[in-house]
């Protein structure tokens, strides 16, 4: 019987390691040491925040300005809401802004001025009126000629729709009387003709009293007109006087501004910090770099410095984190003595951290030679940085270490440093007349460490916390690996003070079954004990 589908129960295998590697669980402890650990970063946003906001405040002088009330009355039967809007439409017409330009004989555009109008409808005749100013006494003034040409603006519109109402009803006002006299010549003809012509005349003597009235209501009207229009103007005066309005104090807008920018720019660097550390795939505890390398964390100090500037490294933090590191390295090497067989070989390789790694593969070999040990080392990193290093950091009698600069790309070929009395020929030489030889490598997966091998026979790795993924170091390690070299543990550098991790080498399935029965307990594979 024949089936017509595969069936597997293989499931896929995926890499232990790097599931023991992945990143941590995000919590408060976790954003708590990511802000501590990069305190600089933040505090220093939050005093870029603190400085702009100072400058803000003393380059945008305080705000000065002065207020007036204004009763405006409107005519009978008008939408109140509707006259209102009017009424702010006149104010902040360009032609106010020009009269009070011209007044005052301000250096402003009309643009400018009213900009610095703030106009408010506290009602539907009560209008409250803002000018700002360079100091108060100037925001007083012009407040003051703003109502008052605004208010006499607002008449000449007024008076301005008067006279042109006014003027039609004049022009319909001599139209009436000129047919009020051509009825009253009819009826003077029509009086005079008889019986027929009288009862005419008697129709057209009422159509003359008929204009006669409309002549009479429009001269009423006019005169209404008038009154209603010096009643308005009359009415529309200033409520309140002009007060000049209390401006922020330089001092407190100084305490403003410099406390929104410590808000704004330590807002922003937390947000930055906690940002990068929620989405940074690069490990930075000593477990995780174990975990990832293969091997133990033999030692772990914190920042190092990155160059010999001239005159040595002054005493200080990172001074002793340096001298930590080589006391470390050093007693990996000192057990080792010369044989007849020849020196013993070290490399020390760097993870994207070749600054901090070439000081302290520098410093290793001035203290091996201050310790009687003759130290040949080979700078196979691609700045070739070493010898400067050992220059720099040599000091009183005894003998330099040698310090031999590859030649060739890419770094697979050892010569002579240019300059120095050594030659092609007595390199082999050097390596036999020295008890420890020292290759310092930035380890790169486009280039492998075979090169490496020719020369050294045990690798330890200067990594950096946060320097590098869990990727790159599992690639560091396959490729010591690889090369026929022993890895020999790894240094940490930069590392995290709240750390609480071990570091040490995880326990492969078989040490951990083994150790787990002698001690009565299950050790998971891919894990260290504690």
């Amino acid at each position: 019987m024949r089936t017509s589908a595969w069936s597997s129960d293989t499931e896929p295998v995926e890499d232990p390691e790097l599931e023991e590697v992945a990143p941590a669980l995000v919590s408060l402890h976790f954003l708590r040491r990511a802000l501590r650990r990069r305190w600089r970063t933040w505090a220093g946003c939050a005093l870029a925040g603190v400085l702009l906001g100072a400058a803000i405040a003393l380059a945008l002088p305080p705000r000065s300005a002065a207020s007036v009330t204004l009763l405006l009355a409107h005519p009978d039967g008008a939408d109140p809401s509707m006259a209102m809007n009017t009424d702010v439409s006149l104010l902040r017409t360009r032609t106010v802004a020009e009269r009070v330009v011209g007044e005052l004989g301000l250096d402003l555009e009309p643009d400018e001025l009213q900009d610095a109008l703030t106009v408010t409808v506290e009602t539907t005749t009560v209008l409250l009126l803002e000018v700002d100013g360079p100091d108060p006494a100037e925001a007083q003034r012009r407040t003051e000629a703003v109502a008052r040409t605004f208010l006499d603006f607002r008449n000449e519109t007024m008076a301005v729709q008067t006279e042109a109402r006014t003027d039609r009803y004049r022009i319909r006002v001599e139209a009436l009387q000129n047919e009020a006299r051509t009825l009253s010549s009819q009826y003077d003809v029509l009086s005079d003709s008889g019986r027929r012509g009288r009862a005419e005349a008697a129709e057209v003597l009422t159509r003359r009293a008929q204009v006669d009235a409309q002549i009479s209501e429009l001269e009423q009207e006019i005169e209404r007109t008038r009154i209603v229009e010096g009643a308005v103007a009359g009415a529309s005066h200033v409520l309140d006087p002009t007060t000049t309005l209390d401006g922020r104090s330089l001092a407190r807008g100084l305490a403003l501004d410099t406390t929104a920018g410590l808000v704004v720019g330590g807002s922003v660097g937390v947000g930055w910090v906690l940002l990068g550390a929620l989405l940074s795939q690069r490990v930075r505890r000593r477990d995780e770099i174990a975990l990832a390398l293969g091997t133990t964390v033999r030692c772990s100090v914190g920042r190092v410095p990155a160059r010999v500037p001239r005159g040595g490294i002054r005493p200080g933090r990172r001074r002793r984190a340096l001298e930590r590191v080589v006391d470390c390295l050093a007693g990996m090497v000192a057990p080792d003595v010369a044989t007849d067989a020849g020196p013993v070989r070290w490399a020390v390789g760097s993870v994207q951290n070749a600054p901090e790694t070439t000081v302290v593969a520098a410093a290793l070999a001035v203290d091996r030679s201050r310790a009687g040990r003759r130290v040949l080392v080979v700078d196979l990193t691609e700045r070739g940085r070493v010898g400067r290093a050992v220059a720099r950091l040599w000091t009183g009698p005894g003998t330099r270490p040698v310090v031999l600069r590859p030649s060739g790309v890419p770094l697979r070929t050892v010569g002579p440093v240019p300059g120095t009395e050594l030659a092609p020929s007595t390199v082999t030489e050097a390596e036999s007349a020295a008890d420890l030889v020292l290759v310092v490598v930035d380890i790169d997966p486009a280039v492998g460490l075979d090169h490496v091998a020719v020369r050294a026979e045990r690798l330890v790795v200067v990594a950096g916390a946060g320097g590098s993924t869990a990727e790159r170091l599992r690639t560091t390690a396959e490729l010591v690996r690889a090369a026929g070299l022993e890895l020999a543990g790894a240094a940490l550098v930069g590392a995290d003070p709240l750390d609480d991790s071990l570091g040490l080498a995880p326990v492969d399935a078989d040490e951990a079954d083994g150790a787990g029965a002698r001690s009565g307990r299950t050790l998971l594979p891919g894990r260290w004990g504690r």
